[in-house]
């Protein structure tokens, strides 16, 4: 074989080989990622992150607010086929002591445990209610008794509210004082009045059911709605926190005592742990009531931890969602939207809201 064609084989075997080399080293090097886009790549997925956990948040707060309002519907069908049963609505509380008894030692069922058989909640309203069975602050030294008295009851509890299972503010007498426990919490008040909560003549759809202290009114049903079913609030919100301030919530199954806000300043016991009062703007909290009123006077009102309002079920058992900044004077007559809308029988129009 001559010289020339043995270089030419052999440059012709050398090719090849050059350019796999050239083919495997570009292929390595497009297999990875440098720093720089790494970086990029983490920078975006990070905004995209941002963008997208408000939006989460917001879709589970929207979806806990519909739960809020389903409830509201629910207690709505319970307050009417209760009025259907006993033709009145079911009042704060029965069966009180002579001139109001004692806020130390006693204690009563409320209206959320006269709802419970319209709540799909009958076994519990039968072992509480049975023959027998006594006030609230002697059967919840039963154990059993008190074990339904622990037990948290979905319908009563706004999704949105991070309050604990039991409410610790206002725990329950136990016929002996300085003897307390803690029952479940609630997130749902009934109305008492368009100013403090009161349990004489008091001007809201919840009254004390049994006369203490001569209160005029011991029943109220549609009839006495005068202002129209759909123009009165009969239960709103209450948070357990609210911008830092505890705001106590409310008690499911009963209250201690008697006491209310305007004549007692009962803000420990009393109605206060299941009934409000329009004395204060909704989500005013304890430490912002300013000169008008109780520096604890937000306790008693209307709050929730949905931003902007609280929801209120109306007469008719339609639910609304009503802003923190609607048309509100506080004190004197009735003189304003919120206050007519709390107000079973002002006489005066609502107009929009």
């Amino acid at each position: 074989m001559s010289r020339h064609a043995s270089s030419s084989s052999l440059f012709r075997n050398q090719v090849p080989d050059r350019q796999s080399r050239q083919v495997r080293q570009g292929r390595k090097r497009s297999g990875g990622f440098t720093l720089i886009e790494l970086l990029v790549v983490i920078a975006i997925i990070a905004i995209l992150i941002a963008l997208l956990l408000p939006a989460v948040q917001q879709a589970r707060e929207a979806a806990r607010r519909s739960q809020c309002k389903n409830h509201l519907k629910q207690f709505g069908l319970a307050m009417h086929n209760y009025h259907d049963v006993h033709n009145v609505f079911p009042a704060a509380s029965y069966d009180h002591e002579l001139n109001g008894g004692d806020e130390a030692i006693h204690a009563s069922y409320s209206w959320g445990v006269f709802l419970f058989p319209y709540l799909e909640q009958a076994a519990s309203y039968n072992q509480l209610t049975k023959t027998g069975s006594g006030r609230l602050h002697s059967t919840i030294n039963t154990a059993a008794i008190r074990s339904i008295l622990e037990t948290p009851v979905t319908v009563f509890r706004c999704p949105s509210d991070t309050g604990p299972v039991l409410n610790s503010q206002y725990q329950i007498n136990t016929g002996t004082a300085g003897t307390r426990y803690p029952t479940a919490l609630a997130n749902y008040i009934g109305v008492s009045s368009a100013g403090d909560i009161n349990r004489l003549n008091t001007n809201g759809t919840f009254v004390a059911g049994t006369n203490v202290n001569g209160n005029a009114y011991s029943k109220r049903g549609l009839r006495d709605l005068t202002d129209g079913a759909s123009n009165t609030l009969m239960i709103g919100e209450r948070a357990w926190m609210l911008s830092g301030s505890q705001m106590g919530a409310a008690n499911i199954y009963g209250h201690n005592g008697n006491a209310d806000i305007e004549a007692n300043a009962g803000y420990a016991d009393g109605f206060i742990s299941v009934l409000g009062g329009g004395k204060t703007h909704i989500n005013e909290t304890e430490n912002a009531c300013g000169s008008s009123c109780n520096d604890v006077d937000g306790r008693q009102g209307f709050s929730s931890m949905h931003t902007g309002g609280a929801h209120f079920l109306a007469g008719d058992g339609s639910v609304h969602f009503i802003n923190q900044n609607i048309d509100h004077r506080i004190g004197g007559e009735t003189d304003s939207t919120y206050e007519r809308l709390l107000n079973v029988f002002d006489g005066k129009p609502v107009g929009e809201f």
